[in-house]
């Protein structure tokens, strides 16, 4: 039966694949598009590329390039490739391409390829790693030192407490040093600005670059052309570029959520740090690099390694000197300066001239457990401060409502463990861990659902899942009135 025959019979599927937002093709043996599940894929008119071949729709694609003709030849999938096309409107396009066989009686009578479009994010990469250092601040940033010191400082990390006094202390120790540097620190603690001021304390750090990149924020297929950069012609589209770790060159590079990355890019990574040389994606030689890599984590290094999250060899490699950033509930004799950063910082932006919180306030923020840490503070102080009229901020239950609520469950950490008849109920012990990390994530997005999945770095409609499960809904209402 012909890949022409079973489409036929199975018409009812068009709808279906119609509906799916990626890009889905069949073509057969003579490499003619039979299928394409919507009116204007590609970039192309429908009726213009079916029963065309590949190679006319896409006349740059070359024979020894396509996985559509490696498929055929070797009846394997190919998962997860990077490809780029030129529309009929000029437009270039790239998209991440998952490509199947289709067999029978074991012999490959079509492909179909599955395709999403990754321009967007290709563009942001693209403008992250051109040839030039580039000021940008987002969840992928790429900064280098500037006149006016757009670099956090050591005076940066407010607070006065005997915790903050070592870890400044700490800091100024590993700033000029030639190690590596390992930050562990809960959610919303100033990571980032840790780095950025070990790297100021730094005595070359003038003109030397400092480069951050967000492991989660990338998707493990670009990923890895960012950090190492690419060779011409290593996949389609691919150019001569410079990766991250040759713009660090003689500076700093920093790697936020270092166990997001994939185990296979750990082992690439580390194999830069024992050689100190990098090879481009599709490169045949090495580079001399000199960086001094700062990585992090918001999940104890303990559980990392117990998890398999992080390489053990990788881990001992980054973590030479060790920082732990505590938790603003740890350190409460803080808030009262950190408030007072946050107002200063807010009078310029909201162009007021508030002075200070009232006591009612300033007990709440000092009773408070504070699951997201400094940034969930000053969230509260910028939601507090729209709402304030005059020169000192007052308690408004209705503004702290959904602070109220999760203080007033009081819900358990998940350490000490509770026994139940003398026994440990691990099921619903990781359903109340599960409800307290996603009411956190929710109250420090302000709610913001699709911005609290990336947060957690689950699918939106997962999180939307365990939110009804658990019946939170009333809670995320609670966070928006």
């Amino acid at each position: 039966m012909s890949v022409n025959a079973l489409l036929h019979e199975k018409k009812f599927l068009h709808q279906i694949l119609s509906t799916i937002k990626e890009e889905i093709f069949v073509v057969n043996e003579d490499m003619e598009i039979i299928y394409v599940n919507g009116p204007q894929k590609f970039g192309y008119n429908k009726e213009s590329v079916l029963n065309q071949t590949i190679f006319t729709v896409f006349p740059q694609l070359k024979k020894e390039n396509s996985t559509i003709v490696k498929v055929f030849e070797t009846g394997n999938p190919v998962i997860g490739n990077i490809c780029t096309y030129i529309t009929s409107r000029g437009e270039r396009k790239m998209s991440l391409t998952s490509t199947y066989p289709i067999k029978e009686d074991g012999k490959v009578i079509g492909v179909y390829e599955v395709a999403e479009d990754i321009s967007g994010i290709s563009k942001l990469s693209e403008d992250l790693i051109k040839n030039q250092l580039i000021q940008k601040k987002n969840d992928i940033f790429i900064k280098q030192k500037a006149e006016d010191n757009r670099f956090y400082t050591i005076d940066s990390m407010i607070g006065q407490s005997s915790s903050m006094k070592k870890l400044k202390e700490r800091a100024v120790i590993t700033a000029n040093s030639p190690s590596n540097v390992f930050i562990y620190g809960e959610t919303g603690t100033g990571k980032e600005l840790l780095a950025q001021s070990i790297f100021s304390l730094g005595s070359n750090s003038k003109n030397a670059p400092f480069i951050a990149q967000n492991c989660a924020a990338i998707p493990e297929s670009l990923l890895e052309s960012l950090l190492f950069g690419t060779v011409k012609g290593s996949f389609t589209g691919a150019e001569d570029r410079q990766g991250l770790f040759e713009l660090a060159n003689g500076g700093v590079l920093f790697l936020d959520e270092i166990n997001s990355m994939p185990k296979n890019l750990q082992a690439k990574i580390l194999r830069v740090i024992q050689e100190g040389e990098v090879r481009r994606v599709g490169g045949k030689s090495e580079i001399p690099i000199n960086i001094k890599l700062i990585s992090s984590t918001n999940v104890k290094p303990e559980i990392l390694l117990e998890n398999g999250d992080i390489r053990e060899d990788l881990y001992y490699r980054l973590n030479v000197l060790y920082l732990e950033i505590p938790p603003l509930r740890e350190r409460r004799e803080d808030i009262p300066y950190l408030v007072q950063s946050f107002i200063q910082e807010y009078n310029k932006k909201f162009n007021k001239q508030v002075i200070g919180v009232d006591e009612k306030t300033m007990d709440f923020f000092m009773g408070y457990d504070w699951p997201g840490n400094i940034r969930e503070l000053k969230n509260i102080v910028e939601r507090l401060f729209n709402v304030t009229n005059g020169k000192v901020i007052r308690f408004d239950e209705t503004e702290l409502s959904p602070y109220l609520a999760l203080k007033q469950k009081d819900i358990p950490s998940p350490s000490p463990v509770t026994k139940k008849n003398g026994r440990v109920r691990l099921k619903e012990e990781i359903v109340e861990l599960e409800i307290k990390i996603i009411k956190e994530a929710l109250i420090e997005t302000g709610a913001n659902i699709s911005k609290a999945a990336r947060d957690l770095d689950i699918p939106q409609q997962t999180l939307n899942n365990k939110i009804d499960r658990y019946n939170l809904r009333s809670f995320i209402d609670s966070i928006r009135a």
